[in-house]
């Protein structure tokens, strides 16, 4: 992957703060990889969020929804940093 590839992925994973610590994904390890194709003109982002595993189902639905809402935001902002790729976070 070119450097300055890296760097514009870098940044965005550094935008991109968890809802509830206002952390970066990228200092919470929460993103194992990002993979990108330069042919295909695709970037899939690879997360490291598991589903909500409580019992509590209060908790269970809060944990859902915040990790909805950074994979959502990490959609957001790998499609404004990179408009010509098609973004899949996963």
């Amino acid at each position: 992957m070119k450097e300055e590839m890296k760097r514009k992925i870098d940044a965005v994973l550094d935008t991109v703060k968890d809802p509830e610590s206002f952390r970066s994904v990228s200092e919470l390890n929460l993103v194992k990889k990002v993979t990108w194709s330069e042919s295909q003109k695709k970037l899939v982002v690879h997360t490291d969020i598991g589903e909500p595993r409580s019992t509590c189902i209060v908790c269970g639905v809060v944990n859902e929804t915040l990790r909805q809402s950074i994979m959502r935001n990490l959609k957001e902002e790998f499609d404004k940093s990179f408009p010509d790729l098609d973004v899949e976070v996963i």
